[in-house]
């Protein structure tokens, strides 16, 4: 029979069986046909009628076959739907566990409608459809391909499949999966809060618990109280082991948890034990934890200890370039303060005090900044250091100075905001009048930003709007970005309607530019909630508030990878009119893609010799986000020709870029290091280099030194989860486009 099927050269034959009114001749027809369809399709597509109706023929014994060959046929005509209406025809003879190419394509074209149904929360969903799923989630419970359940049941909101999968195999390495790789890739927040809910209850069905993984799903729930009985019941016991899990999770939940998180953590872990009576012990080290104390003692000492910043690199560059010039001045303090960001090393500023004394006016605003930046952590001794910068009894002296100072105050307590230093730079907010009140307002502003940032708080958010809403460029800009900082990830309602009016009604383009930078921030890791405002934003006509929009998508899809969002990114990127536009779209790619940095180089590739030179700067940048620290070869292969493009501000972002990706790497590591470090000195000491490429050459120097040398650029954490603040960072530091002193949030990242 196989001999006859391979000789055939013409299925008009078989074709013809399917005229006789003999039902057996028919469904030998049938059957050779489904022998055949792959090399006679072409053919059979002609007799596809017939085919069809001995399937409608209810008093046809053989409906299932012809449902199979019709399925088959539609297959090959790309009529994927069709195919897959078919398939569901067949039933049984429709075999998923044939490898072929067909039936591949028709299972993934049917779990891709079933996850469409599923997400429109459609109650008509076909039976047969459903019944293919079901037995492709038995097929894969069979083989133990537990990893292929879980995905598909999350996709298609399937939660009792998954528990099931959970329970089925080994479940701790399941549920590490699922939290690691999954969760944060699931678009609707509702159905990633079901899920997390989910992971909780199987985990608290073992004797002994995984505490440091239930209290990360508590915290992405939102349940202080819940962690905090947690961390109470460890603590009670006296038991070594079960206090050092303690300690780990509330390390774990300083790095991970948003600051309000953590405040209610530990307002409610205080009220339940003994922890805040002064006395040392288990109790009150774990409050102290979760404050942050001691991780920013720990950070303190070590960066202090180990700092290897090579002064003479920062005193040539200093030399080098002309400290009249307010752009130079600010490149110069730049570089210091991320050479010695954290290590509370200020000589160098000691050191030249002549130097320092040639800023002026905002130069003067970003130099002071920096000592926030170089101090950030000193929490205990914040408004010590700072006090001769500090406004006295409410009187303005100096106020470009005590501004940086208000700025400087909020970055040394950057997401550590003490209820001391948020009150002080609030009262500041409304203490001082007269022309120089919005420079000191700016400063409290931006500080208050830093230091409340991700807190959810509304006294400050109200304080922060009455100083937009007096229409000021200058304090409204700062406000703008503040506000956005201090509700960062809240999706809270009323701030974004009053962020969006006021950015329609206002004629500023500074605010209006921080305010779309702001809506973005408040979005942060909202994905699907997100959407609308989303769709709405980029139909604007004003180009700045569809700036917005690409802010709003790489904030609410940071680290996801979504394709939806990178497909309107790359949409943009190519065609919007406006040149920020483009430039913050591509930037934003290297947002979206920073937990797969692999995939950006090649995505970006073309764009980087893009004749718009702000699409070129966008893709250096988002390279160089992306894939920091890393030392990839194919980023590094990209950005070194664009050293030498003819537009300086390209030569600035792939100097910056080149600093984000070769930080932490050493000749040994990485050959290019040596080479990349000589080209950033020889821009800055070649007398015909435009200003902008110097710049970007030494704040690129200060970046590749970072932290005396011993700091890296961590979007994520150490177990996989986004750095919010970082993000926010690196978002907030690539506004120095517009306004140089908001380099100094790179600090965060």
């Amino acid at each position: 029979m196989a001999a006859q099927v391979e000789a055939l050269t013409s299925a008009t034959g078989l074709i013809s069986l399917l005229d006789e009114n003999e039902r057996e001749l028919q469904f030998y027809g049938l059957t050779q046909l489904n022998a055949v369809t792959d090399r006679f399709w072409a053919e059979i597509s002609d007799a596809i009628s017939r085919i069809e109706i001995l399937y409608e023929d209810e008093t046809f014994p053989h409906r299932q076959l012809a449902a199979l060959v019709a399925s088959k046929i539609y297959f090959h005509l790309g009529e994927f739907d069709d195919a897959l209406g078919f398939a569901m025809g067949a039933g049984e003879l429709f075999d998923l566990t044939d490898t072929s190419s067909y039936v591949q394509t028709v299972v993934n074209h049917a779990i891709d409608t079933y996850i469409a149904r599923r997400a429109s929360e459609a109650s008509d969903i076909d039976p047969r459809l459903e019944a293919v799923v079901e037995r492709m989630f038995a097929r894969c419970f069979k083989s133990k391909d537990y990893a292929q359940v879980i995905g598909i049941a999350i996709e298609t909101r399937r939660l009792d499949v998954l528990e099931q999968a959970l329970v089925s195999g080994d479940t701790q390495s399941l549920l590490s999966y699922v939290q690691h790789e999954c969760v944060d890739l699931i678009r609707s927040i509702s159905v990633q809060e079901q899920v997390q809910e989910l992971l909780f209850k199987v985990h608290m069905q073992f004797d002994t618990p995984d505490y440091e993984a239930v209290c990360l799903c508590l915290s992405k729930l939102n349940h202080p109280k819940k962690t905090a009985e947690i961390l109470e019941m460890l603590v009670k016991d006296q038991n070594e082991d079960k206090i050092l899990s303690a300690y780990q999770i509330a390390f774990d939940l300083d790095a991970n948890a948003t600051q309000e998180f953590t405040k209610a953590v530990v307002a409610e872990f205080e009220a339940a034990s003994a922890a805040g009576d002064g006395a040392s012990t288990p109790a009150t080290q774990i409050a102290s934890i979760l404050r942050g104390d001691e991780t920013l003692k720990l950070h303190l000492e070590f960066l202090f200890r180990n700092n290897k910043t090579d002064m003479n690199i920062l005193n040539r560059t200093c030399k080098l370039l002309d400290s009249r010039q307010s752009l130079a001045h600010n490149a110069t303090t730049f570089s210091n303060a991320f050479m010695h960001a954290g290590t509370t090393v200020d000589t160098f500023l000691r050191n030249n005090l002549e130097w320092l004394a040639r800023a002026s006016s905002w130069s003067k605003f970003s130099a002071t900044a920096a000592l926030g930046v170089i101090h950030r952590g000193q929490v205990k001794h914040g408004f010590h250091l700072l006090q001769p910068y500090l406004p006295v009894d409410n009187t303005s002296a100096s106020p470009f100075s005590e501004g940086g100072a208000f700025f400087a105050l909020g970055l040394i307590h950057a997401c550590h905001g003490t209820e001391k230093v948020v009150t002080y730079l609030q009262d500041a907010l409304v203490s001082y009048q007269g022309q120089n009140a919005e420079i000191l307002q700016h400063g409290a502003c931006l500080g208050l930003g830093a230091a409340g940032m991700g807190s959810g708080n509304e006294d400050i958010a109200t304080a922060m709007m009455n100083v937009l809403f007096t229409d000021s460029a200058v304090s409204g800009e700062a406000a703008s970005l503040g506000l956005g900082l201090v509700m960062m990830g809240s999706c809270h309602e009323a701030t974004l309607k009053g962020v969006l009016d006021y950015a329609k009604e206002t004629k500023h383009e500074k605010i209006i530019r921080m305010l779309s930078v702001g809506m973005g921030l408040i979005m942060f890791g909202r994905k699907q909630q997100a959407d609308s405002m989303i769709a709405l934003l980029i139909e604007e006509e004003d180009p700045l508030l569809r700036l917005g929009a690409v802010h709003v998508i790489t904030m609410a899809y940071c680290g996801t990878g979504d394709n939806g969002a990178i497909r309107k990114l790359l949409h943009l990127a190519v065609s919007d009119v406006k040149d920020d536009v483009r430039r913050a779209a591509v930037t934003g790619l290297g947002f979206i893609l920073l937990r797969s940095p692999e995939q950006v180089p090649r995505m970006v590739e073309l764009l980087s010799e893009s004749f718009n030179p702000h699409v070129r700067v966008g893709a250096a940048l988002a390279l160089g986000i992306a894939c920091a620290g890393s030392g990839s070869k194919p980023a590094i292969a990209i950005l070194e020709p664009m050293l030498k493009d003819s537009v300086d501000f390209v030569v600035e972002g792939a100097s910056i870029a080149l600093a984000f990706i070769l930080i932490q790497q050493n000749e040994t590591y990485e050959p290019k290091v040596a080479e990349v470090r000589k080209r950033f000195a020889t821009i800055i000491e070649t007398k015909n280099s435009e200003g902008v490429s110097k710049f970007g050459a030494a704040i690129a120097q200060g970046i590749i030194d970072a932290g005396g040398r011993n700091v890296t650029i961590g979007l994520t954490t150490n177990d996989g989860q986004l750095n919010a603040p970082a993000c926010a960072g690196m978002l907030v530091f690539t506004q120095f486009w517009y306004w140089f002193p908001l380099a100094h949030f790179l600090s965060l990242s």
